[in-house]
């Protein structure tokens, strides 16, 4: 039986991939680092990482995490349309109430533009925006 906490990062990249969806088609979305032969891009990196919190007085149970996500966006044309990206990923991770560490920085290498954030909160067992 899967604990209730193995779900957050399903369900925030489900929600993450449709929103984006919607302003970029073409968004390649994935959770897995492997390399695509081809390229594909823009392409958005989603990876979530949790750390027990919230302790019960038993310590038997979890009882809350904190729920760490990364976002990585790479594209091939501009550093804004990558910035663009990761703005939106940003609201929408607002709107799951995660607290964004570093805003949306892009960088250009080889015509490559690619940029990060990271966002965090604690989520609780009956969380019921992301617990489904």
């Amino acid at each position: 039986m899967a604990e209730w906490y193995s779900g957050i990062e399903a369900t925030v990249f489900t929600q993450l991939q449709y929103m984006l969806k919607k302003e970029y088609p073409k968004l390649e979305c994935k959770t897995t680092s492997e390399t695509m032969t081809p390229a594909y891009f823009p392409t958005l990196y989603l990876h979530e990482t949790q750390q027990e919190t919230g302790r019960d007085l038993t310590n038997e149970t979890v009882n809350a995490v904190i729920s760490t996500v990364y976002v990585r966006v790479w594209t091939n044309t501009t550093e804004s349309e990558c910035k663009d990206i990761l703005t939106l990923a940003t609201k929408e991770l607002k709107r799951f109430r995660y607290n964004v560490q570093n805003l949306p920085t892009t960088a250009l290498t080889n015509k490559i533009a690619y940029g990060e954030i990271m966002a965090t909160r604690v989520v609780g067992s009956g969380d019921t925006d992301i617990v489904k």
